[in-house]
């Protein structure tokens, strides 16, 4: 457990390195620490060191280098499954594709294109690739589905 708890939180101060201000380190920080304290809420209004308007803005208007989290959680990740497996015999992979809906109610705009009914569910529609290695179960990529007339879930997730 304890090796566990280091490498979390050596992954968790490398993101951190990556914000490119202060301040987004701060509310990206504010934001982890509802995530990690595992009490049933996580959401931005239970935040006792940040506005919910504040980490709003940090979700919604500013830039950050997601391409670089994303590929340091992922160099990780690799790191983490190459550590507990010794050379040798060949893990098994195990690749799994789910279609996770966020459903909305009321009209967002800025979305008009994204926010469709599939299954009877209004919502952002996202197909979500996981690798399962061992224990492991690794969200590797995503994408949103568009609708009628664009590729189905299936099609995008092959």
């Amino acid at each position: 457990m304890e090796i566990i708890l280091a490498h979390a939180h050596t992954l968790m101060y490398t993101i951190l390195a990556l914000m490119p201000s202060r301040y987004q380190r701060d509310n990206l920080e504010a934001m982890l620490g509802r995530f990690l304290a595992a009490d049933g809420k996580p959401l931005s209004h239970y935040s006792k060191s940040k506005s919910e308007s504040t980490l709003s803005r940090f979700l919604n208007t500013y830039k950050w280098p997601t391409r670089k989290l994303i590929r340091h959680v992922r160099q990780q990740a690799i790191e983490q499954v190459n550590s507990h497996f010794p050379l040798g015999r060949k893990t098994f992979l195990q690749v799994i594709i789910d279609l996770i809906t966020l459903e909305k109610c009321g009209q967002f705009k800025a979305f008009k294109n994204l926010i469709t009914v599939y299954n009877g569910k209004r919502g952002l529609h996202i197909v979500v690739l996981y690798l399962v290695v061992g224990q492991w179960r690794i969200p590797w990529n995503f994408r949103v589905w568009r609708g009628k007339g664009t590729a189905s879930p299936a099609q995008m997730a092959l």
